[in-house]
């Protein structure tokens, strides 16, 4: 045995002593205890290190004059605690004292000094070892002590940098604001408006939803509009808000000064000249990316500008990199947002780097370091990621956007008088048959989506019949006997089909509302009617339909608006929503229809499925609580117990603490979303909840009624008008005033006209077609004076439907001048004034006032309303006078059309051969294969296109030269054509479908027999089931009922194509073919069937009579001549030769014109299989036809119909057989 060393033996004796004394230790205890018995030896571990004392302090901005210390813990260092960290702290600053202690965002107390002492405490601070000093980053002090000094004592602004504007400046640009703006800008708008003006246009007007953003960017915009175009970007659904705005309150502005882009065809670079103001989409503008890029703008307005949120990613999305571009080229900016940062501090890089680039970081990494607390977090599947959620020195980013480029006000503040908001959670627990269905509606969903008969229901009792509920019961039975593994949770449904889920239990509580229970002659009565107004927000689309179904069979009217609803459907759905007291129920989208609507005359908001984010649920409660909301607004959400909805419901409370910290600031931030109650359904759920609801908003309205009518009014108008600054000295300015209600009617004086005329002359008027450059000043006539009624001429907006009004005096006047005064048809019909009473208050009256136009006006909307759609459309744009049959005369026709449309010289076929459309081919040119630039994505396509020798692109249609911007690398197939013309000539002539969708665009689907509105129609009832679906259509449209095959189309596929047709006005046996669509119209499938039994009954006694006549002609025919086949032909000597229509009989013309054409084709190798659009085959029938029989000629048409029904068919389309008409999809 190996014998151990001194040193071996000295330790072991040291650890034997060490366990003995251990030991020792532990039995005194023990006894001291009271506690008997022996234990085991614990193994001595090694003494941890002791840390010295060490702990973080934090230098943070809290107010735009002061900072705080804050004192916080710094692992693995153990923390002193807070009370001696203050009293360290406070000996080592004892040169410097304190102003006072507060509370910071994350709770921790510090201490606050001022700021001009902050170098002291720095430099004293860095002096001390043991702690971690974290300091206010450079650039964020420099901007706060800059702009700290930027407001002195009498409210006076000094410019801090060189965009900047000075008060002297602001006054001014304030003149330029219209009369009637100035006067509705309330106090805090107006501040909102210098805020923006000061900061030279770049700003972020932040204020609260519902307190009047957009007019405060109008105003901006108004003073600025003498630089340039000015762009408005915003969600799709407001484009025609923004422009109905902009008319009421610009009323400088013309309708053709307004453009908005729908599409390529409407992209600005192909007007000729550039609008004042253009308003387009998100997504359009992403399109139109580089024509966008290329005009200079002097004001861009990003509305919604939440929507420019950032991403972890480090390339940004394509849609939000043009916004980023197009931003950068600006030089002035203003963006409007309610809620600028959506969940987390972290989204609102962006929308500031636009605003002033570098404020807060050279990148949004570096943003996230300092003021998101970014770090790298581990997911529950092991994956690694960047976490930007969070969010540090809070209160400081506040300071700082506040001081330098955004503008927050709360409506707690401002609205004081508005009522408040009630929130109630409806907590439902669901079944094992509600999971059930929720998970065969989803598997439906998946696996076709085609709805079968057999379509599954939210709700057994809700089943279209009783066949379908045996399957529901069948499924649901056999899904409780299968084991429980195959079964989901209620913890394991997606949100979809939660949100399904949870429609059994809301039908339940819907049931219990006052406008499901309230009797018909309740609906009916004035009492009460808006108050009683809902909207229901919810996401998915199957939950969406669940709730239109259920409304649907409890007889309730409602709006719609979801992402598949159309621009025009949508303004429409608002409009009729706001104004129609039969109207109960607004089903909205949360993400379609969320943002930037007035939902104002509703009361009740439900959340059938929680918001993705807390912003969004903000937005939707305030489409209601807003300005000229006179009753509580009851908010109930819908949670289910043991789901998801509660994790999703505590996060959405933790994101608004964060997000409010940084938008209102410290003392305003929310901690969490106040609840006044929660509610499930039981015994104890009932009316009870509603019936305090109703007392509630009996006190509401007397609260409402004392406040000031100012600001709990929405529609503030004021009757003020501009006031004339002329710089002419020859003129007396003062002698011209605004025309204003005297009692009667009065003639104005021609010296009164003469200074008028001087006015116009000295280019005060922007005259339509005149320099865009001309300073626009509004008219103003002596006060004793009135224009005479027949000098008013009327301009309809496309966009809005306002009419802006003119005057034009015969011998006088060369065009029409503005009078900067417009409305709407329905702001008319709403004013009862009488001349005495309008006499009382002559100050301010606009012409629509004035009894004595109301009648002028009454007989120009009536002759407005019973145009077609169609007709109107002609009339767009121009100054119009009654009677409006004269100004469609005086219209000038186009070089192939007359102006109903038709073809001149007629044509008795539908379409055009394509080898026959285009006029021939110029010597120097040849065909060539031209491709689509940008197809987003899509398959690339090609067209044949004529070129000549020197390369250069000739016109589809008239091979005329291409001079458009895109001519030679085009887009979209409207840049292959030389003007627009030219290219709705061609689809016209080549694809029913065009006509089809361009008919559509103008009369959207209202049968123009029998007023049904069709595109309504399907849409209604595409989520019902087919027993429902039959019940809706015989309620809706009992002309469709009465005839089985047309009822039980449109019940099992209901589309358009099945609910309405495009019919030719005048048939095309009668020279109504290759027409435009003015020669078009809508029918529903009932009128249209009407239509073409009348036609066939026709065209078969016309031919009984050809027949009849030319047998007396035989028979009167003694001698053996023969008869020449002019005598036979009736219309052909009418016709005249059209370039692209072979629609004469002449054999030699015919057969002349086929040689030149395949010559031409086959020189210079034209393709004859170029698809552009639908064709068809002749259909073509003359006087020849009565020669033979009827049945023999009911056979050729018949093969000629089936050949062409069959082409369209197989490409998706319809067309009718018996009616000149199209029904294409």
């Amino acid at each position: 045995m190996e014998e151990i060393t001194e040193e071996q033996r000295q330790r072991a004796e040291r650890n034997r002593l060490a366990a003995l004394a251990k030991r020792k230790a532990a039995t005194v205890m023990m006894k001291e205890q009271g506690v008997m018995g022996l234990f085991k030896c614990r193994k001595i571990s090694p003494e941890l290190p002791q840390f010295p004392l060490k702990y973080r302090v934090r230098l943070e901005i809290c107010s735009p004059d002061s900072f705080s210390i804050t004192p916080m813990p710094l692992p693995p260092f153990p923390y002193p605690g807070e009370a001696d960290c203050f009293r360290n702290l406070s000996s080592w600053l004892s040169c410097v004292d304190p102003t006072h202690y507060t509370q910071n965002h994350g709770g921790e107390q510090a201490s606050v000094y001022k700021l001009c002492e902050y170098d002291m405490v720095l430099k004293s601070l860095k002096k001390l070892e043991g702690i971690e000093l974290q300091e206010i980053p450079w650039r964020t002090f420099n901007v706060v002590q800059k702009f700290s000094h930027s407001i002195v004592d009498d409210d006076r602004w000094i410019p801090c940098m060189p965009e900047h504007l000075s008060d002297e400046n602001v006054d001014a640009l304030l003149t330029k604001l219209p009369k009637l703006l100035s006067d509705t800008l309330l106090p805090f708008q107006l501040d909102g408006v210098r805020f923006g003006l000061r900061r030279g246009g770049c700003c972020l007007i932040a204020d609260e939803m519902g307190l009047g953003k957009t007019i405060q960017a109008i105003a901006i915009a108004c003073c600025f509009m003498n630089e340039g175009p000015i762009l408005v970007v915003c969600p799709a659904i407001l484009r025609y808000s923004w422009a109905d705005e902009l008319e009421r309150w610009l009323p400088i502005l013309s309708p053709m000064d307004i453009h908005l882009v729908f599409g390529h065809k409407d992209n600005p670079s192909n007007l000729s000249r550039c609008p004042k103001v253009v308003v387009i989409s998100y997504t359009m503008l992403h399109r139109l990316r580089n024509s966008m890029l290329s005009q200079e703008w002097a004001l861009l307005i990003i509305d919604e500008s939440h929507h420019v949120r950032c991403t972890k990613k480090a390339s940004e999305p394509e849609e939000l990199r043009a916004v980023l571009d197009v931003a950068r080229k600006a030089k002035r900016k203003v963006l409007l947002s309610g809620t600028p940062s959506l969940s987390r501090p972290y989204d609102i890089f962006h929308q500031i780097d636009i605003l002033w680039p570098g404020l807060l970081g050279t990148n949004k990494y570096e943003f996230a370091k300092t003021y998101c607390e970014a770090r790298r977090v581990q997911g529950s599947q092991g994956k690694v990621f960047q976490d930007f959620s969070k969010g540090v020195r809070l209160v400081e980013l506040n300071v700082l956007l506040k001081q330098t480029v955004m503008k927050r006000r709360l409506k707690e503040h401002l609205l004081k008088e508005l009522p408040p908001k009630r929130r109630q959670i409806v907590s439902l627990v669901l079944t094992r048959s509600d999971i059930n269905i929720a998970m065969a509606a989803k598997k439906a969903g998946e696996v076709s989506s085609k709805r079968s008969r057999q379509e599954l229901q939210p709700e057994t009792s809700n089943c279209s019949s009783k066949d379908d509920a045996d399957v529901f019961r069948n499924s649901e039975s056999s899904s409780d006997s299968e084991d429980g593994s195959s079964l989901k949770s209620s913890m394991q449904l997606s949100y979809e089909e939660l949100g399904i889920a949870k429609l059994s239990g809301f039908h339940k509580w819907l049931s219990l509302h006052p406008i499901v229970t309230e009797s018909e002659c309740e609906r009916q009565s004035d009492i009460d009617n808006i108050s009683h107004k809902m909207i229901i927000f919810a996401h998915h689309l199957k939950v969406l339909d669940g709730v239109q179904n259920f409304i649907c069979e409890r007889d309730i009217k409602f709006v719609r608006i979801d992402g598949s609803t159309l621009a025009r459907d949508r303004q429409s759905a608002v409009q009729e929503f706001r104004s129609s007291p039969e109207v109960k129920v607004a089903i909205i989208g949360i993400t379609a229809g969320g943002v930037g609507i007035d939902f104002s005359s509703a009361q009740n908001v439900v959340f059938l499925e929680l918001p993705k984010s807390v912003s969004e649920m903000l937005q939707a409660e305030d489409r209601a609580h807003r300005r000229g909301q006179t009753n509580a607004v009851n908010i109930y959400i819908f949670c289910a117990k043991d789901t998801s909805d509660v994790v999703h419901w505590q996060n959405l409370n933790k994101s608004l603490c964060r997000v409010s910290s940084v938008m209102n600031g410290k003392y305003d931030a929310v901690r969490e979303i106040a609840v006044g109650r929660v509610s499930s359904l039981g015994d104890e759920f009932g009316c009870k909840q509603f019936e305090i609801s109703e007392e509630s908003n009996v006190e509401n309205k007397v609260v409402a009624s004392d406040s000031n009518p100012e600001i709990t009014t929405d529609d503030i108008v004021s009757g003020d008008r501009l006031e004339t600054k002329g710089d002419g000295d020859d003129v007396d300015v003062d002698m011209v005033k605004n025309t204003v209600l005297n009692g009667g009617v009065k003639c104005c004086t021609s010296e009164t006209w003469n200074n008028i005329n001087k006015l116009a002359e000295s280019n005060m008027f922007l005259e339509p077609g005149g320099d865009e450059n001309r300073s626009v000043e509004q008219i103003e006539v002596d006060s004793s004076c009135l224009l005479p009624a027949d000098t008013l001429r009327f301009e309809v907006s496309q966009s809005t439907g306002r009419i802006h009004l003119y005057t034009c005096i015969l011998g006088k006047d060369s065009t029409p001048r503005p009078l900067f005064e417009n409305f709407r048809p329905e702001e008319l019909e709403s004013l009862n004034l009488s001349a005495v009473d309008a006499s009382k208050n002559t100050s301010q009256n606009f012409i629509k006032d004035n009894p004595v136009y109301k009648d002028v006006l009454k007989i120009f909307i009536k002759e407005w309303n019973n145009l077609r759609p169609i007709e109107q459309k002609k009339l767009f744009g121009k100054p119009l006078r009654c009677p409006l049959s004269l100004e469609l005369c005086l219209l000038q026709e186009s070089n192939y059309h007359d102006s109903k449309g038709l073809l001149k010289g007629g044509s008795r076929r539908r379409v055009t051969p394509l080898s026959e459309i285009s006029h021939p081919l110029p010597e120097n040119a040849v065909w060539k294969r031209v491709p689509l630039c940008n197809t987003y994505g899509k398959k690339e396509k090609h067209y044949i296109q004529a070129w000549t020798i020197a390369g250069e692109p000739l016109c589809k249609l008239c091979q005329m030269p291409c001079k458009g911007k895109f001519s030679r690398e085009p887009v979209i197939v409207d840049h292959l054509f030389c003007q627009s013309s030219c290219m709705e000539v061609y689809r016209a002539r080549t694809s029913q479908r065009s006509l089809r969708e361009e008919l559509f665009k103008i009369e959207h689907g209202v049968c123009r027999g029998c007023g049904l509105d069709c595109h309504k129609l399907v849409r209604c009832i595409k989520p019902l089931s087919l027993v429902r679906r039959k019940e809706y259509i015989m309620k809706v449209a009992p002309k469709i009922a009465t005839d089985k095959t047309l009822l039980d189309k449109l019940v099992d596929d209901p589309r358009e194509g099945n609910s309405w047709h495009a019919d030719h006005i005048v048939a095309v046996h009668k020279g109504g073919g290759e027409c435009t669509g003015y020669n078009m119209r809508t029918l529903c499938v009932a009128c249209h069937k009407e239509v073409t039994a009348a036609q066939a009954t026709e065209r078969r006694l016309a031919r009984i009579e050809d027949n009849k006549r030319l047998k007396r002609m035989l028979r009167d025919l003694n001698d053996d001549r023969k008869i020449e086949p002019s005598l036979l032909k009736e219309e052909d000597d009418l016709l005249v030769e059209v370039p692209g229509s072979a629609y004469t009989e002449s054999a030699t013309s015919k057969s002349t014109a086929t040689d030149s054409e395949d010559k031409s084709c086959s020189s210079n190798k034209c393709p004859s299989n170029e698809i552009t659009g639908t064709t068809g085959s002749e259909d073509k029938i003359s006087s020849r036809e009565g020669m033979v029989t009827e049945s023999e000629h009911q056979s050729t048409f018949s093969q000629s119909i089936g050949t062409k029904s069959e082409q369209e068919n197989s490409s998706g389309k319809s067309v009718s057989t018996d009616s000149e008409s199209c029904s294409a999809q």
